[in-house]
């Protein structure tokens, strides 16, 4: 029963991953009233996740040290047990992965009931939720087939299984295409009108500003900068969020060119009648195409259109039929950089992909080159961290500069500016520009449709097992159709 004060409230929280690490944040204080909708704003790396983890109550539980205290409704979430935590407070986490227990998704949703001693008909509500979500077509589906923002939808019907009157979002449209970002959109603006109050970590405010409270921006430090921007005042603000690295909408794509592609240069990869199946589905239905060498392609398509598994497929990943051609070796960035990783360090992961390309180069040298890298691309204060340690914006930085380290003449892309700040994904595409320019061909997969149109010499819409090219004026329509603005 909510007291009338703040439902939630934080007082100088400081956290550390470690006795002898330096602060994620220090001081923080601030709270929530009931049926707020918060959007935490603040460039990659400035500890907005570990905020999230928590005010969830999995931080310092199962990491780290936690001076302060967070209270619901003036109780401490500390002296809380798990079970009464979750009733108060769900979290659905950017990597949806770390969230599942059980292998179907229906058996995800009735696991999380059954937790929580829920005293109606399971089988009614899991369907309730299914359904909510846009799952109930793959509820039977082992979870490991799903695509990475089917997963992302599954999390959050599993999140909202516990009936918690706060939910924690990290990065929720991480994962998912447009069409799907305005659908959950809707459905937490629902939410959150019928009182569920929402604690949201994202690094633009596009798909929430028709309904959030207000913002909380937090600067490279950790520090709350203003926790009181509303959201139809932003533009005056636009200076701010530039200072600190972050998007608004997409007017910093003004003036981004692709980088000019050679018409006269040889195809680097050339497909025949390319196909293949997952249990009997089709996923690529007789692709036959080429992609030119120096050029950027832009693979689009809903989640679960086979994006992931066209680049796989393309970097010599699993068995297919049809004609496929590459021209040197390709490198693939995962969706989720995690599945990439191989050492204990940041820097000793680029130093691998460095050594690999040249085994008998000299060590200093080799280490010189890894460290420029790491610098280029923020990294390098980071060096001796555990890859598996840092923000996924980092893990996904970390990630792209181990393939292009690698000096491939093919670079597959998996969402490679996901969970990224404005800062971040200039650099990123500077680089990928520089590297083109000297050669290189890069498909990258994406649902930022508006860094499609504005970065790609080619757009394939992936779709039914098809590939279609599409013209800057078909993306507009097509996006115009979903409600998806650019």
């Amino acid at each position: 029963m909510h007291n009338g004060g703040p439902l939630l409230s934080c007082r100088n929280l400081t956290f550390r991953y470690g006795a002898q690490a330096g602060p994620v944040f220090e001081n923080l204080s601030f709270h929530v009233e009931q049926g707020e909708a918060v959007l935490f704003m603040g460039p990659s790396g400035c500890g907005k996740s570990t905020l999230a983890y928590c005010l969830a109550g999995l931080y310092p539980e199962y990491a780290g040290e936690l001076e302060g205290e967070i209270l619901i409704d003036d109780r401490p979430v500390s002296q809380m047990p798990p079970s009464k935590r979750a009733r108060e407070i769900s979290i659905l986490f950017q990597n949806p992965d770390n969230q599942f227990c059980m292998g179907r998704a229906d058996h995800e949703i009735l696991f999380a009931l059954e937790n929580m001693n829920y005293d109606g008909d399971l089988q009614e509500r899991m369907r309730e939720l299914l359904h909510f979500s846009g799952l109930y077509a793959v509820g039977t589906a082992p979870i490991h087939t799903l695509s990475g923002g089917t997963k992302q939808k599954l999390a959050l019907a599993t999140s909202l299984a516990t009936n918690a009157r706060i939910l924690v979002l990290d990065e929720p449209f991480a994962n998912l295409d447009p069409a799907a970002c305005v659908q959950l959109a809707g459905k937490l603006k629902e939410l959150n009108r019928q009182g569920l109050t929402l604690l949201i970590v994202d690094h633009n405010p596009g798909y929430w500003r028709s309904f959030i409270t207000r913002i909380a921006l937090m600067d490279s430090q950790g520090t709350l900068v203003n926790e009181n921007l509303l959201p139809d005042q932003l533009e005056s603000h636009r200076e701010l969020f530039a200072r600190h690295g972050l998007f608004l909408d997409n007017h910093w794509l003004d003036g981004v060119t692709p980088p000019a592609a050679d018409p006269e240069s040889p195809p680097i990869v050339r497909a025949k009648d390319l196909a293949l199946k997952y249990e009997k589905e089709t996923v690529l239905d007789g692709l036959t195409f080429q992609l030119k060498r120096g050029s950027v392609t832009a693979l689009i398509g809903q989640n679960g259109s086979g994006k992931t598994t066209l680049l796989c497929t393309l970097a010599g990943v699993g068995k297919y039929k049809g004609e496929l051609t590459v021209d040197g070796r390709a490198g693939l960035v995962f969706q989720n950089p995690r599945f990439q990783f191989l050492t204990l360090t940041v820097l000793e992961e680029v130093l691998t992909t460095l050594r690999v390309i040249d085994p008998c180069a000299d060590a200093a040298l080799l280490q010189k080159r890894a460290e420029e890298l790491l610098d280029e691309f923020g990294l390098l204060p980071l060096k001796d961290v555990s890859p598996y340690s840092l923000s996924q914006g980092q893990q996904r930085r970390l990630a792209l500069l181990s393939m292009l380290a690698g000096d491939r003449p093919l670079l597959l892309l998996d969402e490679p500016t996901y969970a990224q700040d404005e800062r971040s994904t200039r650099k990123i595409l500077k680089l990928l520009y520089q590297r083109v320019r000297q050669g290189l061909t890069a498909v990258i997969a994406t649902h930022d449709l508006a860094l499609a149109k504005a970065f790609a010499n080619q757009i394939l819409l992936l779709e039914d097992g098809r590939l279609t090219p599409m013209t800057s004026k078909d993306l507009d329509r097509y996006a115009s159709e979903r409600g998806i603005l650019l």
